[in-house]
């Protein structure tokens, strides 16, 4: 039976404990974090929390869509152990809560994009981390570069923590499942999923040998020719997020767009 807690206690802390941390508005990408925890044997515990200081546009934080009743029963119909639904002043107390600053990977792309994005993101990760105290957590590949720095903060800091990687979740046409995706209308939806299609001509180029550059122009120019405004298209190392060399073996491309003024991400996966 799932419980539903504001707060953790001795009880909880004495389980073995699968996290799967969330910001709400939960879909099937949301859900399949959760089977993959489920999968461990160990008792699963989602957070929904919607962390402020990640988010450098209020605009953005104010928009982003809660829908928390409906989370709940999403949660308990996939057989969730625990749901937490901490308060603000519960994550942030009083007496403080030590900002933990990226490392040097994030600093670009969506760290250049959003100043304060990842320094926020790690920040609630890790305090959520030290009141839960997992062994495993659950994270999506979506938010590649944000995995990138949860797994590295891990390493940096000696954490006894087991990150599992959650593949993307896609519809029908392809798009990836986002929470930013409801404000979409059906149209933008199609439309969007002209990212993920183009992130696949991409790599196909890649493959047949066409240099990283042009590989990116040909991704910017498929961009062009759809409603579709980019911030980025970026090919890193998957080892380092550095930019890749001979060496590279394994890559990621990656990219940031608007679709009716909506923010998106995306990612594939190329092997060399």
């Amino acid at each position: 039976m799932t419980k539903v807690i504001t707060t953790i206690n001795e009880d909880i802390l004495s389980e073995n404990i699968c996290f799967i941390p969330t910001m709400g508005a939960i879909h099937e990408g949301h859900l399949s974090l959760v089977d993959i925890g489920k999968e461990t044997n160990l008792k699963t515990l989602v957070s929904i929390f919607l962390n402020r200081r990640q988010f450098n546009n209020d605009d953005d934080f104010k928009n982003y869509p809660i829908e928390l009743e409906q989370d709940i029963q999403y949660l308990k119909s996939r057989g969730v152990d625990y749901i937490f639904l901490p308060q603000e002043s519960y994550i942030y107390p009083s007496f403080g809560v030590p900002s933990i600053a990226p490392s040097k990977a994030g600093s670009i792309l969506e760290g250049a994009s959003r100043p304060g994005h990842f320094e926020g993101v790690l920040t609630v990760v890790n305090r959520l981390f030290n009141l839960v105290k997992p062994s495993h957590a659950v994270f999506g590949k979506k938010d590649a570069q944000q995995l990138f720095l949860i797994k590295d903060m891990v390493n940096r800091f000696d954490l006894n923590i087991e990150i599992i990687e959650g593949e993307i979740f896609r519809d029908i046409n392809g798009l990836a499942l986002s929470s930013r995706n409801k404000h979409l209308s059906h149209d933008a939806k199609l439309n969007a999923a002209n990212i993920f299609k183009s992130l696949q001509k991409v790599g196909k180029e890649i493959n047949l040998g066409k240099s990283f550059e042009e590989s990116v122009e040909l991704g910017v120019n498929l961009i062009s020719q759809n409603e579709i405004d980019l911030d980025y298209l970026a090919i890193v190392d998957e080892e380092n997020f550095n930019y890749p060399n001979k060496y590279s073996k394994k890559l990621k491309l990656l990219i940031a767009a608007y679709v009716e003024n909506v923010r998106l991400i995306d990612n594939v996966d190329i092997e060399i």
